[in-house]
């Protein structure tokens, strides 16, 4: 995924303040933690600008909605700029010049009726992308979407109450302000390097800042490509022309916006050469419509691909299952491969009463069953009689073809189950749509579903077990249930859920289910109580010990019991993945929790 950069973010608000700037914040709403949609009211209409600090797709957007979601339990971010946007009128748009920062200006009237300044910071940075919102007359943090503490960085801490302070910034010079003195100067190296498109391409994003390795690309192949069908230039040549590209970015505005069909990455300076073909780039009017379908498609990409993972996952844990259980009803089949001579030994000691002596250990007599008239050696049991011998081999015949008819019947049901299941699993690989992908996944939950029980039967006087969950603390201080049997399992999902509550589960395969314990007014958990209560789940699973195990995660209100189900089975969506390696050491919380375990 092509992250957005401090160019696309400047063609963006060129575009987008006309639309932006004089307009009321008519509602607020918080889709995920790191996203934010501002619907604005004029005369002219509504519009829904989008606000989103994640880490792999963080964007600043006008975007197209029917109807916005609304969420049952808002954040305590949303509640805020709720109480203090609502009515607001944006006063500017500004970026920092050459940075992925974008500060939205609003004027403000508070509880009192005195007029105030509030500034939404949305700081567009990759992993370290977050949404600020402080007051603009005292610099005082009123609010993040993540906020970050001094334990969780160093070098700088957004927390409310503080006081805002810009991202520490880089030594390198930044490719927006950048003058012909300067690149000359730091260009001097280009005539030691040889000249290739990685090899600039590199040289541009570790002297100067401002600019991602997409960009970096496009305006190396677009100087390089001036020099196609004529002589290798000269460096002093390639330095020239590359000033020259670099100079029009800075002051560039007639925006190009277009993306590839496959979504590889999007442009909005069409310097590609390849730009002019249809069958692998599409042009857009603007680049705020470029950017809403490019990132949508990018999550419904990576939904289909998560869907199909864990559609595939599951019908090849459970081909392996049926295979196992051919491979099983085959080694019984084989067994009593000897089944005839169990009922034909029998009869044979009947026929020949008179030769059976007590204590004789075998019996040499005539096949009766052989037109050649040949004979046959019969092992006997010497503590028992000749009747008694016979009555043995007769039930040995019996238990033998019970046994041989139930393997038999075991094979035949694995081996047709086993078709279906291959087949589901080529439909699922061969799927094109989340459509596809969905009605598959309502074709094999529902068959995956047990039965309800059946009317009229007597209610189970068995006791359920009496449940002792374990409870530790992550080195951040949050509270991790664990379950070790599905009555706990369930007790976790059905009493002591909350639907902010994070779920974790190893995947594809059994074992406990792990509960995070979000406390009201907070967000989600930090990485490092999340990557602990994934590394519970994973050694308390089935999983191989001592390699890396993928667990999956998701808001509790995503995870619902099996109606009519046994106790800890569960649906789930909207999951997300993660590698945990339980060969390392063991943490401290999770050495608690074996300890708890063990009676220690």
């Amino acid at each position: 995924m092509q992250p957005v950069d401090a160019l696309t973010i400047r063609a963006v608000i060129q575009e987008a303040k006309p639309l932006l700037v004089n307009r009321k914040v008519d509602r607020v709403h918080q889709l995920a933690r790191d996203e934010i949609i501002l619907t604005l009211r004029s005369r002219a209409g509504i519009s829904n600008l989008l606000l989103s600090a994640h880490a792999s797709c963080g964007r600043l957007c006008l975007v197209n909605l029917p109807a916005v979601p609304k969420r049952p339990n808002p954040p305590a971010f949303c509640l805020l700029l709720r109480k203090h946007l609502t009515g607001a009128t944006i006063a500017g748009v500004e970026q920092l010049l050459g940075e992925r920062i974008v500060d939205i200006v609003f004027s403000c009237v508070d509880e009192v009726g005195q007029a105030s300044l509030k500034v939404m910071s949305a700081e567009i940075m990759g992993r370290h992308s977050n949404l600020i919102f402080w007051n603009k007359d005292n610099d005082q943090i009123l609010g993040a979407s993540h906020v970050v503490t001094r334990e969780m960085s160093r070098q700088r801490e957004v927390v409310p109450g503080l006081r805002y302070v810009r991202p520490p910034g880089q030594e390198r010079p930044n490719i927006f302000k950048l003058t012909k003195d300067e690149f000359a100067q730091a260009a001097r190296r280009i005539d030691d390097m040889q000249i290739a498109q990685q090899t600039l391409e590199d040289w541009l994003l570790t002297t100067f800042t401002g600019l991602g390795r997409h960009l970096a690309e496009e305006i190396v192949a677009a100087t390089l490509a001036e020099e196609a069908g004529s002589e290798k230039a000269q460096p002093e040549e390639v330095q020239s022309r590359l000033w020259t590209k670099l100079e029009t970015l800075q002051r560039f505005a007639d925006y190009q916006p277009a993306m590839r069909l496959d979504l590889s990455r999007f442009t909005v300076l069409s310097w590609t050469a390849e730009i002019d073909k249809p069958e692998l780039w599409k042009t857009f009017p603007a680049v705020n419509d470029m950017l809403e379908e490019y990132f949508r498609g990018q999550e419904l990409k990576e939904r289909f691909q998560q869907l199909r993972d864990r559609l595939t996952t599951e019908l090849q844990s459970e081909a392996d299952r049926l295979e196992a259980r051919l491979a099983a009803a085959a080694k019984q089949l084989d067994s009593v491969k000897e089944i005839a001579d169990y009922k034909k030994f029998g009869d044979l000691i009947l026929a020949n009463l008179n030769l059976v002596a007590y204590g004789q250990g075998e019996l040499n007599c005539d096949d009766l069953y052989s037109s050649a008239g040949t004979t046959v050696k019969i092992p006997l049991n010497p503590n028992l009689s000749a009747s008694q011998n016979a009555q043995q081999y007769y039930r040995q015949f019996a238990k033998s073809r019970a046994r041989a008819s139930a393997a038999g019947a075991a094979q035949s049901e694995a081996a047709a189950r086993l078709v279906v299941v291959k087949g589901q699993i080529e439909q699922v690989g061969s799927a094109k749509t989340i459509e596809e992908l969905e009605a598959l996944r309502d074709r094999i939950l529902v068959r995956r579903a047990p039965e309800p029980a059946r009317a009229g039967l007597p209610p189970t006087t068995r006791k359920k077990p009496r449940s002792r969950l374990l409870s530790i603390t992550s080195s951040d201080g949050w509270t991790i249930l664990v379950g070790r049997n599905r009555h706990e399992n369930d007790e976790l999902i059905s009493r002591l859920a909350q639907p902010r509550d994070i779920w974790l589960h190893v995947q594809g395969q059994g074992g406990a289910h792990v509960l995070i314990k979000v406390p009201s007014g907070k967000q989600d958990p930090p990485a490092s109580t999340l990557s602990e209560a994934a590394q519970a789940a994973a050694r308390l699973s089935k999983a191989l010990a001592g390699g890396k195990v993928r667990v999956m995660y998701t808001q509790c209100r995503f995870v619902r019991k099996v109606p009519g189900g046994k106790p800890g089975l569960v649906t789930y969506e909207n999951e997300r993945t993660m590698e945990v390696d339980t060969s390392g050491p063991m943490p401290p919380a999770v050495k608690q929790l074996f300890a708890q375990r063990h009676g220690r």
